[in-house]
């Protein structure tokens, strides 16, 4: 969102008044617990001139910042200055992001984790840059770059507030696993949340390593399967869930056919996991359709009313999730980033979901 009045005339020029004056209201609030007055200052030009400026660059958005008027290279590198500096935490940032979002949700709340890339093709001198697979290539490559951690809480038909954002260590060469790092990060969404709403996971997280932590937790998730991963089922055979799903294709296919598609549910078990009964849930949204959607719910995900239809449908709300990382990474342009230090870049990233966050709240009433 970028604000023009002088070309849009006296009405346009007074909504976009009111809009900055919205929005330093709302950064100059997430700076107040910062005794520093010099650091509030910074994170109010900073959250204020990402969503201005609609770019990660600290040029463009000291420029954005000053409307080109002052010393555009002095702003600069204040930011930059701030923004690496080691004398100060980011992190109840990233904790007021969670709770925040965290107040939104219920116990029948969706919430959505994705991990992403930023590729950094001519990158040669940033901290902790990794080898990822570039999502947005044609051909797939792998290209230097870093992978990123999202985590939503999805609010009405389409909003969805980030719970965090976080870059992935593993990719930096830093002795842990990306199963830890993606486990630690759910767990602490998962306290902030007050232990309630549903995980809805794609097939990247289809881990037994992960599933374990979580199950152990009391977290309630769905996770799409991959289809040579094998369960036992209730009468004790260890099978496929892509051939456990040809065994519960209906024949003939139901007529008419349901609308949203046909669902069926059967109870299956992970002894490597827990001893605790899961669902697969089978959902075809058509007739013949190949393959059919595979669903592992936990059993904490279980309840009243949730049939494998409301499973098949939860999931399916979840490809809005690919709408929130264009939201992140498109209008702010930020694979682009130029900050060198893992510190810069994280808080970076951390702000970045903040005016995220800000311009989400545009959609509600009022």
């Amino acid at each position: 969102m970028q604000f023009h009045e002088q070309e849009a005339g006296p009405k346009a020029s007074s909504l976009a008044t009111s809009i900055r004056q919205r929005l330093y209201t709302f950064a100059r609030r997430l700076a107040r617990p910062f005794t520093d007055s010099r650091r509030r200052r910074f994170l109010t030009d900073l959250v204020t001139g990402l969503v201005i400026a609609g770019h990660v660059h600290l040029t463009k958005i000291a420029r954005a910042l000053t409307r080109g008027l002052g010393n555009t290279h002095a702003d600069e590198k204040r930011l930059s200055k701030h923004l690496g500096s080691e004398p100060w935490d980011a992190r109840p940032l990233a904790d007021e992001l969670r709770r925040r979002s965290a107040a939104l949700a219920t116990p029948q709340t969706l919430l959505v984790a994705d991990t992403t890339d930023l590729a950094k093709y001519y990158a040669r001198h940033l901290e902790g840059l990794g080898r990822v697979h570039d999502g947005s290539d044609p051909e797939k490559r792998s290209a230097p770059g870093y992978a990123l951690f999202e985590a939503y809480v999805r609010v009405g038909r389409w909003q969805l507030f980030p719970l965090c954002a976080e870059l992935l260590k593993p990719y930096a060469g830093v002795p842990t696993s990306e199963n830890a790092e993606i486990e630690r990060h759910l767990l602490a969404c998962h306290e902030a949340l007050g232990r309630q709403g549903t995980w809805v996971l794609d097939r990247g997280f289809d881990r037994r390593n992960l599933f374990g932590p979580l199950v152990q937790h009391g977290v309630a998730f769905v996770a799409r399967q991959v289809g040579g991963r094998h369960v036992r089922t209730a009468d004790g055979r260890t099978v496929a869930v892509g051939a456990l799903a040809d065994e519960l294709r209906p024949r003939p296919w139901p007529r008419p056919w349901p609308r949203g598609g046909h669902a069926v549910a059967v109870p299956v078990y992970l002894p490597e996991v827990s001893d605790q009964e899961f669902l697969l849930v089978v959902s075809w949204r058509y007739p013949d359709s190949a393959p059919p959607l595979l669903l592992l719910v936990s059993p904490a995900a279980r309840g009243r009313g949730r049939t494998a239809r409301w499973f098949a449908k939860a999931y399916r709300r979840r490809w809005g999730v690919a709408d929130a990382t264009r939201g992140v990474k498109q209008p702010f342009a930020v694979a682009s980033f130029l900050v060198r230090s893992w510190r810069s870049i994280q808080r970076l990233l951390g702000l970045v979901a903040w005016a995220f966050w800000w311009l989400n709240r545009w959609g509600e009433p009022g």
